[in-house]
């Protein structure tokens, strides 16, 4: 649920079972990508939208990352600092100012939006408007805040100015948008586009083109023929909706899904032994904790009867034991979190989750007011109950035994905490709109530990379309983040971050839990490349297949 939603929520019904009949594939049967040259991937929700500056959960990232482009690309090691580690894509070079001040990137010759139009430099500044104004409200805006302007120094040339020079300008000016086509959308009223036509059948300038959207069943793209670093090998991508894991999993032993970007870890070692299906560890950077809301869900003006104090908060990060819940829901799956990003982005700067203390927690809340009547569960200050709901996906198994572990712990220092499973989509719809008082998620983030402001910084929080969904605010935070994103060399950046992780920390706006291992299943014969831990699917077009896929199921020995 920070890409550009920097994090992304991951969190539909089973389609029909003649979804893909359209295509050639067998009704509820088998497919052989060597022959079709079709790749069908499941997705465990369905896209809300396929507009990039208002996507806020992974699988409208997945899809809409095949059609449109960014002005350049990381590299597997993602490295943030300059712009060593990015590759050319829309932009075929670019030239830093003297001053580092501004950087100009010059379109491809051979750039082309998919209805034969060239891509210009009015394209990149109208995109940069896009994402910025606010009657958009793009959850991608408050890390763009850094750039100034974007000119058109010629057709072919567009020039990113910067209010000040730091590490990361680079990794701002490219990462965060992708670009759109002016000639389509400028006509459109910003505030209208969530409204428009396009957020649900896009076009671009990536190696696919959009073919259909089906509700509840799949999203089809077309290689483009015309792409001009090189059609994929594959006609098509069809990314079927598969909330339920399980029948994803029946279906992708089966030869109807080809790739289960996510397998549960309870089904790596039967998938092991099938021999239909690889089983391929992803680089991860995603995390699962649970999301607090600091306001009123019924009135956001207003904070909330519980979660609006934080000492209760404190009180209850401090309740649970990450290390007894990871290894109890997750296994081999997780580690226990140690900050509120995963290990990897906090790269050395000390965050101190605090240490799991049931008795330190009960006097917490004790000692502000929160009493436990004789012979009573649940404590209460005045007329209010330590008690509120935490809402989890019906689907993930994982994350349903971790609520329960948490409803035990809770209830020892006198917190009442009732699990509701929804679908999906329905969580994410939930916790996108304020509505829920806690909520289990898993986050899936950038490369860039920055982009935690768009979880947790004010200007995230402006509006209803934001993605500071629990509402927190802190004036110290959003000063050590900006602090650490207008660094000038590494060692400040980190300085500043570690304050920004201790204020969270001390805030307490989640309970974090822990960092995710990612297992993919794959058909033998598919060949991934370029996967990275903050996008799995950044290479789809490369991706091949060789040989003749099995056309049965082989049962495990």
């Amino acid at each position: 649920m920070p890409k550009p939603f920097a994090q992304r929520l991951r969190a539909g019904t089973r389609p029909a079972p003649c979804a893909i009949l359209a295509l050639g594939i067998a009704c509820a049967g088998p497919h052989d990508p060597s022959r079709d040259r079709t790749l069908v991937i499941a997705l465990a929700a369905e896209p809300t939208v396929l507009l990039p500056p208002l996507i806020a959960e992974t699988p409208g990232f997945v899809v809409a990352d095949q059609i449109l482009e960014r002005l350049a690309e990381p590299d597997s090691t993602l490295d943030t600092m300059g712009d060593r580690a990015f590759h050319p894509r829309l932009a075929e070079s670019w030239e830093w100012s003297k001053d580092s001040l501004s950087i100009a990137f010059r379109i491809a010759d051979n750039a082309r939006w998919h209805d034969g139009a060239p891509v210009t430099a009015r394209d990149v500044r109208f995109t940069f408007a896009v994402y910025t104004d606010t009657a958009v409200a793009s959850p991608a805006a408050p890390l763009l805040a850094n750039i100034d302007s974007v000119a058109v120094a010629d057709e072919r040339v567009a020039v990113f100015w910067f209010h000040r020079r730091h590490v990361q300008q680079f990794f701002d000016a490219t990462y965060h948008m992708r670009i759109l086509p002016r000639h389509v959308l400028g006509g459109v009223p910003r505030g209208s586009l969530r409204n428009s036509a396009f957020v649900r059948a896009p076009m671009g300038s990536g190696p696919f083109r959009f073919a259909r959207w089906v509700p509840g069943q799949l999203v089809e793209l077309t290689a483009d023929t015309t792409f001009a670093r090189g059609r994929s090998q594959f006609d098509r991508l069809v990314f079927t909706i598969a909330p339920d894991p399980l029948a994803a999993r029946v279906r992708a032993l089966d030869g109807e899904i080809d790739v289960l970007p996510y397998l549960r870890p309870g089904d790596v070692a039967g998938v092991s032994r099938s021999g239909r299906l690889t089983v391929l560890p992803w680089p991860s950077l995603s995390s699962g904790l649970v999301m607090l809301n600091l306001r009123d869900p019924a009135r956001r003006s207003r904070p909330h009867m519980i979660f609006g104090d934080r000492s209760v908060r404190q009180a209850l990060a401090r309740a649970v034991s990450r290390e007894r819940v990871t290894a109890a829901a997750l296994g081999d799956g997780g580690t226990a979190a140690v900050g509120p990003l995963p290990r990897a982005l906090l790269r050395g700067t000390p965050a101190g989750l605090p240490p799991f203390d049931s008795a330190a927690a009960a006097s917490l809340l004790g000692r502000t007011g929160w009493r436990l009547p004789p012979g009573a569960r649940t404590r209460r200050r005045g007329a209010v109950p330590l008690e509120f709901t935490l809402v989890v996906s019906s689907t993930a198994t994982a994350g349903q035994r971790a609520a329960v572990l948490m409803q035990d712990e809770l209830r020892r220092i006198g917190a009442t905490v009732d699990i509701e499973t929804v679908d999906n989509a329905t969580l994410g719809e939930r916790v996108s709109t304020h509505r829920f008082d806690a909520a289990l998620i898993d986050v899936d983030w950038d490369p860039n530990p920055l982009s935690a402001r768009q979880l947790w910084g004010t200007r995230a929080d402006r509006s209803d379309e934001g993605s500071n969904f629990g509402g927190y605010r802190s004036d110290a935070f959003d000063a050590s983040i900006e602090a650490a994103a207008l660094a000038s060399d590494s060692s400040a950046a980190r300085a500043a971050a570690s304050r920004a992780w201790q204020t969270l920390v001390r805030d307490a706006p989640a309970i974090w839990l822990y960092d995710l291992k990612r297992t993919a299943a794959i058909r033998r014969c598919i060949h991934p490349y370029g996967v990275r831990a903050d996008a799995w699917w950044s290479a789809l077009a490369q991706w091949t297949v060789a040989g003749v896929c099995p056309s049965a199921r082989r049962p495990p020995t």
